[in-house]
């Protein structure tokens, strides 16, 4: 049997509010398709720069060139937003130095579409001036899908948080205390919002943990977790799985072993709770796991 020891979790403290908006996996999916799909479709329609008189007397159709620089940028988004997202100093960027992620996008794009521009055309060569060019056309391109899509993220999420705010049926937080209610809109519950531990979806009920006294209590509410969750404080309840939402001021510990991270939350030490590779960056950037 393995015994595992137990360390003080060290919390990360931000100075400055995080660059959150391509956090969700579906954001930057969406992200990588619409400039895409608004970079091509721009190119091929408007034809800035006067770009169909450069490839005069080349054997690829104008379409097929618009189409393998479009995928260029694919390419490069693709590996900024998935595989250097894992990188701790990317998921610590703020709003502000975002935009030195963004520059360093462009970059990339750009030099790889100068490189794939010489290796099949015949009128390009691998020149500073080149790179220069290609650097400035990419800059005036890809910028505004991008901060479109941004735009369109930070919006639907403000959005979501008034429309949770108008809506509160499910739960109601007066004078620092929660009202839980079921499917029906009947009250099931009252607690402080402190005492709450975690809440677990199974099928179509939700298991409330809380403390009550030196207790821990679980309460069975037929309602969904998505539900409650809308209502609660985004900073103190997030989800480390589809399935569980929790308190995170109440974790005492975040672990990784051969099966993945998992949490402990107070009270509740003979519960492991899983930590998704989805939710997974939440909990990295305020905590440091125990190995």
């Amino acid at each position: 049997m393995k015994s595992f020891h137990t360390f003080p979790i060290i919390k990360y403290a931000a100075r400055y509010p995080r660059f959150t908006l391509l956090d969700p996996v579906a954001n930057r999916i969406t992200l990588i398709i619409f400039c895409s799909v608004f970079s091509f479709l721009f190119m091929y329609i408007f034809l800035p720069f006067n770009i169909n008189m450069w490839y005069e007397g080349e054997q690829f159709p104008l379409a097929g060139l618009f189409l393998i620089f479009t995928l260029c940028g694919v390419v490069v988004l693709t590996i900024t937003q998935f595989l250097l997202m894992r990188f701790k100093w990317r998921r610590r960027l703020t709003n502000a130095t975002y935009l030195f992620w963004l520059i360093g996008e462009i970059l990339l794009v750009s030099l790889l579409v100068t490189v794939v521009n010489v290796s099949i055309t015949t009128t390009f060569y691998f020149t500073w001036t080149e790179f220069i060019n290609t650097l400035h056309y990419t800059g005036l391109i890809l910028p505004l899908p991008y901060f479109i899509a941004l735009l369109w993220f930070y919006t639907r999420e403000k959005c979501a948080r008034l429309n949770s705010l108008e809506k509160g049926q499910e739960i109601k937080e007066v004078t620092g205390c929660l009202l839980i209610r079921d499917e029906h809109d009947k009250p099931v519950l009252t607690l402080h919002a402190g005492k709450l531990l975690m809440m677990k979806a199974e099928d179509n009920y939700v298991h409330v943990f809380y403390i009550s006294g030196n207790t821990i209590c679980k309460e069975l509410v037929r309602t969904s977790l998505k539900k409650l969750e809308s209502y609660l404080a985004p900073d103190s309840f997030v989800r480390s799985h589809r399935s569980y939402l929790i308190n995170i001021t109440k974790v005492v510990l975040f672990k990784k072993n051969t099966k993945g991270h998992y949490l402990q939350l107070e009270g509740l030490d003979d519960m492991n709770i899983p930590v998704s590779a989805s939710c997974l960056p939440t909990f990295q950037e305020r905590f440091v796991p125990v190995s």
